[in-house]
């Protein structure tokens, strides 16, 4: 009978390291045991669940649940590799909050960053950060994707549609509108952690950053809403209608 206690007691042990290995981290009470050795496992077990799901908040779940897994680990050193790369940026927000409480601010950003980050993450991107009011997406990173550059646009369409939705909403509540641009571009970067030994951060470098961001800004002047580089078109011109805007300066 002890040992079939014993069994029992370690084998959900076992399951709830392998639910923390996978990321799923709600909660879940352990039954007590009156072994004292297995409460002890027990208890250290439910403060890392909550510690891994806290730091599951602030770093792409993906990378995440690399880093925890010894067998993939490595993945997360930088490396050059080809993404899809999407910026996102709301119009005027600087006028928007200097017109609304700090209260209002937030709970209205809440809303817009919890609706664009299930969508990111519907389509298989990542969302590497939040800047301000922008957020920064990729593809193909830190999880391979053949079809990033499909997944990106998709991605920016879907975001545009609920914004739009949202925006409805949010007007008919007496929330600000939040018209918002979009930059998508295709090419290479160099991928992974980087920073100091005691702090890193996961993200993206290089030119196919940088004009992902720029292509953002570009719909102010030429008032447009999702721009995409040539790059993306081409690698999705058989599933998507672009209409060409000319060469950028």
């Amino acid at each position: 009978l002890l040992s079939r206690m014993v069994s029992r007691s370690l084998y959900r042990l076992a399951d709830e390291a392998r639910r923390i290995g996978d990321l799923d981290v709600g909660e879940k009470p352990m039954a007590h045991s009156w072994i004292s050795e297995i409460n002890t496992l027990a208890n250290a077990l439910a403060a890392s669940r909550h510690a891994i799901g806290q730091f599951a908040l602030y770093v792409p779940r993906e990378v995440v649940r690399q880093i925890v897994n010894p067998e993939t680990r490595a993945i997360v050193r930088a490396k050059r590799q080809d993404v899809t790369v999407l910026f996102t940026d709301i119009k005027d927000f600087t006028t928007i909050a200097e017109q609304h409480s700090p209260e209002e601010v937030v709970d209205t950003l809440s809303a817009y960053f919890e609706l664009l980050n299930t969508i990111a993450e519907r389509h298989g991107g990542a969302v590497v950060q939040y800047l301000g009011d922008s957020i920064f997406v990729m593809w193909n990173a830190p999880v391979d994707d053949i079809s990033h550059a499909e997944h990106g646009c998709r991605c920016a369409l879907a975001m545009k549609a609920a914004v739009d939705g949202l925006n409805e909403a949010n007007l008919s509540n007496g929330r600000p509108e939040l018209l918002t641009r979009f930059g998508l571009h295709t090419g290479p970067a160099v991928v992974g952690s980087f920073g100091a030994i005691s702090r890193q951060q996961y993200t993206a470098m290089g030119d196919t950053i940088n004009v992902a961001s720029r292509l953002e800004g570009m719909n102010k002047e030429l008032n447009t809403s999702i721009l995409v580089s040539a790059a993306t078109r081409d690698a999705v011109a058989d599933r998507f209608t672009f209409r060409p805007l000319g060469l950028a300066p």
